[in-house]
């Protein structure tokens, strides 16, 4: 938060202002929101009428209409000639009755339309959020805890319907408050002058007091961020958590972490609470220095006694204008996160490409690539080719630059420098939809999500049928798995594939990719954690099935690669050989590319 927000007034001008830029993803919200104000002008309007019309029926009621002394003669005049008007006091009230009934009316639909807006507002807002996760660069979200953008998205974006119902009920407010003082200043200018005097009075002690109250919604986001941050880490991470005995550990984290919060929302609802009694006593002091100082001022009793049944109504007008600027000001956290979320500032997005896949190519190659992650250098103009309709292997140790080659091939990134070339084609030039449909890739580094067996790998091809998803299954091994299971491939796999073993998870992340049926294969480690008799029959199919296709295989184990046709050495970002299997390992016979130094 800027040091503007670090005040309630700097907190509700940036509140304003966010909530303003938002309602552009609603442009209905933005538009009904003079509609929801006139509603309820009338209905203020409706309600000081009828006061007014209650004083002058108890007048009539008691025969004291003449009797209205100097200051409100004129009040008294039109009170008769009201009464003249509608015809006597049961007329009036009447008359009194329907605007009750008017205000009511007004009531019910100003608060479904504002309900309706307001449920709509957030329903955009969450789909804006989502739909930016999904089309905002991926080192954007990888930049962001997961806990902060669950935050945004789960808790965040529901807080703009509120915002906008107390912007717009702040504008009601005010025009209530200016109705209001018309029919005072009507009755007594003086009166009216004083008590809006003191009105100033009041409002300036609220707004000292209310001070802290954005930096206390920053406060209350930034602990429930910390505790959902928690939560997500128990839930993806209970094997671990119990596999290492932390489970105290992590309990004591997170009964820390919601005692936090817990005290983090109690200061600001003690701040919430203190405003209400505090604008109340300000307001019935206001009403008591009136009544005391009507006689000094030479106001009659009836004037007096009106002044004080509007002023005692507009009380409530003036509380919840409090109300809704306090909770402005505490918004203004939550709806900064939103739109700087939906917003491009601070972002890139994948380039959508213009060119159409071509069917055939020559190789796909890298020239002169230069990524890194932040402060690390991932790979230091790479160079190398991967002949199509061949199997290459990219080979090297752990953190030499493998998945940050499978990355760049799957546009997760840009390359900070250099290019990466279909023939002499940038592939960031490449349609990015049809550029991916050519691809599949089943690893270490590609999750599983939450569901069955059957929804990841249709993940491939959504269309797919049985028979495809059947010859699938048997390429990847992951048939015979599916017999021992009481709901087949429909049977639920847990959050990312946990209720599986790593060599299961391997076997539904090579049945996706075969789905796929793509003319770029990637296995990165995609066989590592199967037994040696299962990877040899799986290894067997792929190479059946794929062969005269494009095959990049990703390993740090040279028994992977000896019947490759071109191999990529890599280390420390740098490749350190590329060509045949013969050339570039030799006669070793260790296993192990990473003794290759």
């Amino acid at each position: 938060m800027g040091k503007e927000a670090d005040t309630g007034a700097g907190g509700r001008i940036a509140a304003l202002r966010d909530l303003n830029a938002l309602l552009a993803i609603a442009p209905a919200a933005k538009r009904a929101a003079p509609l929801l104000v006139i509603m309820g002008l009338v209905a203020s309007l409706a309600e000081t009428a009828g006061i007014s019309l209650i004083i002058v029926f108890l007048y009539a009621a008691f025969g004291q209409l003449d009797d209205t002394g100097t200051v409100a003669r004129d009040f008294g005049q039109a009170a008769a000639s009201i009464l003249e008007w509608l015809g006597g006091p049961a007329e009036l009230a009447t008359a009194i009755f329907a605007l009750i009934v008017m205000r009511g009316v007004l009531a019910y639909f100003y608060n479904r339309i504002a309900q309706g807006l307001g449920a709509r507002i957030s329903e955009k807002a969450r789909n804006a959020i989502h739909g930016e996760y999904l089309g905002v660069s991926y080192d954007f979200i990888r930049r962001h805890e997961q806990a902060e953008l669950m935050e945004v998205l789960g808790t965040d974006s529901w807080g703009i319907a509120a915002a906008y119902n107390a912007f717009t009920r702040l504008i009601i407010n005010i025009c209530a408050t200016a109705v209001f003082a018309f029919f005072l200043f009507m009755l007594s200018w003086r009166i009216t002058l004083i008590a809006f005097i003191c009105a100033g009075a009041v409002s300036f002690f609220l707004e000292r007091l209310s001070r802290p109250v954005t930096q206390l919604g920053a406060s209350v986001k930034a602990e429930h961020q910390s505790m959902g941050g928690l939560m997500l880490m128990t839930l993806q991470g209970m094997r671990a958590i119990r596999a290492y005995g932390r489970e105290k550990a992590q309990d004591a984290a997170f009964v820390k972490s919601s005692a936090s919060a817990r005290e983090s929302l109690a200061r600001m609802e003690r701040l919430s609470a203190a405003i209400r009694p505090a604008t109340e006593i300000g307001y019935l002091a206001i009403i008591c220095l009136i009544v005391g100082g009507a006689g000094a001022l030479k106001v009659d009793f009836h004037a007096t006694l009106t002044i004080v049944a509007l002023l005692y109504r507009l009380q409530p007008h003036l509380q919840e204008f409090a109300s809704n600027s306090l909770f402005l000001a505490q918004s203004a956290p939550q709806l900064q996160s939103v739109r700087r979320m939906i917003g491009p500032e601070g972002k890139t997005y994948p380039d959508p490409g213009m060119r159409p896949m071509p069917e055939t190519f020559r190789s796909i190659a890298f020239r002169d690539v230069v990524f890194g992650y932040e402060e690390k250098e991932a790979l230091d103009r790479v160079s190398f080719s991967i002949p199509a309709g061949r199997t290459t292997a990219l080979v090297g140790a752990s953190g030499s630059g493998k998945t940050t080659i499978v990355n760049l091939l799957l546009r997760l990134y840009r390359p900070e420098a250099g290019q990466i070339l279909l023939d002499d084609t940038d592939i960031a030039t490449i349609r990015r939809e049809e550029w991916l449909r050519a691809i599949a890739v089943a690893g270490q580094d590609i999750d599983l999500v939450e569901g069955t067996v059957r929804d990841n790998v249709l993940m491939a091809r959504s269309d797919a049928n049985r028979a495809a998803l059947a010859d699938a299954y048997a390429l990847s091994g992951l048939a015979d798995m599916l017999a021992g299971l009481e709901y087949g491939d429909r049977d639920w796999i847990g959050q990312q594939g946990l209720n599986l073993s790593g060599g299961e998870r391997q076997r539904v992340g090579l049945a996706r990719a075969i789905l796929r049926d793509p003319g770029i294969l990637i296995l990165d480690e995609a066989t590592s954690a199967l037994d040696t008799a299962l990877e040899a029959r799986v290894r067997t199919c792929l190479e059946q099935r794929f062969a005269g296709r494009t095959v990049l295989i990703i390993t740090h184990r040279l028994e992977t690669v000896r019947n490759v046709d071109h191999v990529v050495r890599i280390g420390n970002g740098r490749v350190l050989a590329e060509g045949p299997p013969a050339e570039v390992f030799g006669p070793h016979a260790d296993g192990s590319v990473a003794a290759l130094g």
